[in-house]
């Protein structure tokens, strides 16, 4: 039998909570550093706290579309529907390495002389197995920093702002409708506001995909030492 030894802490990176699947292993949805949740008590009730919040509801595809209008209730459709149909991003993910640990193979007294010292051989050579993974390693480590880069670079703010502009447009509806009046603003981003989130998501996906080729790296020593130990 084969294991593996070594773990990962995980911590928050701007404030979000990264998942584990795996000993020294992460997996984070980049949409989820668009909002700033924060327990909402009463008194710090502001806009902008209700605005993080509609973003919740969009990005989750959980928007709560009823009006009394029937014409506000189909705009709030059509916001959903803006946020659904921009390309999805890739998770972020992390893999690190880990040094297989091989089980002692039992020399048992039925074994003939040949046998017990092939076994005492593959003991010998497995069971003070060592690989240095430090090069490897050293790309996963850099995952918090290429959360934090992605989270600050221009093309991150680009899907923020076009979130946080449709949110408003749902604040909007929502309070016209409250007052018993039909949202008649433009419903529709200009096109290239549009293209231009689109852009940015794909430049954010090639990101993704970029760190997470270095982030889950595949070490050749230790997958051909665990084959040739299963083999024995």
């Amino acid at each position: 039998m084969i294991s593996t030894i070594g773990t990962t802490a995980i911590q928050a990176a701007n404030g979000r909570t990264l998942s584990t699947t795996a000993p020294n292993s992460l997996v984070m949805n980049p949409t989820s550093m668009l909002v700033e949740m924060k327990n909402f008590i009463p008194s710090s009730y502001t806009f902008e706290t209700k605005i993080q919040k509609i973003k919740q509801e969009l990005l989750t595809s959980n928007l709560d579309c009823t009006a009394q209008d029937e014409e506000n209730e189909e705009y709030l459709y059509d916001m959903q529907d803006l946020i659904d149909h921009l390309p999805k991003l890739p998770e972020i993910q992390q893999q690190k390495l880990t040094i297989p640990e091989f089980d002692e193979i039992e020399v048992k007294a039925t074994d003939s002389v040949e046998i017990k010292k092939f076994i005492r051989k593959v003991n010998y050579e497995f069971l003070g197995y060592h690989c240095n993974h430090k090069v490897m390693d050293k790309d996963c480590d850099m995952v918090y920093k290429n959360i934090s880069d992605l989270y600050k670079s221009e093309e991150f703010k680009t899907y923020d702002n076009f979130v946080s502009l449709v949110a408003k447009w749902v604040w909007q509806i929502r309070d016209k409708d409250r007052r018993g009046k039909v949202w008649n603003e433009q419903i529709k981003p200009a096109a290239f506001e549009l293209k231009k989130t689109i852009d940015a998501l794909v430049v954010l996906a090639g990101f993704i995909s970029m760190y997470n080729a270095k982030m889950n790296p595949q070490c050749s020593k230790c997958k051909a030492a665990m084959r040739k130990y299963n083999y024995s």
